[in-house]
């Protein structure tokens, strides 16, 4: 079950969506035959189905049922959409929902400001492991260093398609997290784009969620990213309280 949900992972990570027996073999380090076997199970259970071009793989009709079963009375989406609207209409820059699935995140939603300039840098849907982008650094520097060495070993083969990152940067911007109190992320998403967030925990101090505010690196200037850090706080404890 765990190299199959492995493989789902990978799809679901992947910007395309549509990945090879080839691509899915090396990324979760399963040898062709194991990975083709389980893709095919997969693929009988309409967990996955084929691509257009018949040669990759893409997420199937099951999980998207499994998934309106399985959503809460209301969803930490639900919950976040009117603050993080609240956080775009005051910065006018871009405002993001990532939340915590497994050793990953999973973009939930999207606001845009009015700023004349939008930076998209996150689609909804869009996943990616730990410690990557503003919302999966701020995530990541909320957990215990026991538990960030289990996600460096779970998403280690995923991490060598984030070339512009490595352990020791990831690390280096978690050690920055905690001494700032909130996640930067600069020109690594993108070229001239920084992004600041914040982690959304649940009683116990457990990291489920993170909001962040995406905008052109000559808007992140020093002196905007007090004003910009105390608009996230204000909105990540505002998410914490109505979670509750």
């Amino acid at each position: 079950m765990q190299r199959a949900i492995s493989l789902l992972r990978l799809i679901a990570s992947s910007n395309t969506r549509d990945l090879r027996l080839v691509d899915l073999a090396e990324g979760s380090g399963l040898n062709k035959s194991t990975a083709h076997r389980l893709l095919q199970c997969l693929l009988e259970e309409r967990m996955l189905t084929r691509s257009r071009n018949g040669r990759g793989y893409r997420l199937g009709p099951l999980l998207y049922e499994f998934g309106l079963a399985a959503l809460p009375a209301k969803s930490i989406k639900e919950i976040a959409h009117p603050h993080l609207c609240g956080v775009a209409e005051m910065t006018g820059d871009m405002t993001f929902l990532v939340a915590r699935s497994g050793f990953e995140t999973v973009c939930l939603d999207a606001i845009a400001g009015h700023f004349h300039v939008q930076t998209m840098t996150s689609g909804v849907g869009d996943r990616h492991p730990l410690g990557i982008g503003a919302g999966g650094q701020a995530i990541l520097a909320a957990l215990a260093d026991s538990e960030i060495e289990l996600v460096f070993e779970a998403t280690r083969h995923q991490l060598r398609n984030y070339t512009q990152f490595s352990r020791q940067s990831i690390l280096n911007d978690v050690a920055r997290c905690r001494r700032r109190g909130y996640s930067l992320d600069e020109n690594m998403a993108a070229d001239g784009i920084s992004a600041m967030g914040k982690v959304i925990c649940v009683p116990g101090r457990i990291p489920v969620a993170a909001v962040f505010i995406a905008t052109l690196s000559s808007r992140m200037q020093q002196t905007r990213r007090s004003k910009l850090a105390r608009h996230l706080e204000t909105c990540a404890t505002a998410i914490e309280r109505d979670v509750l």
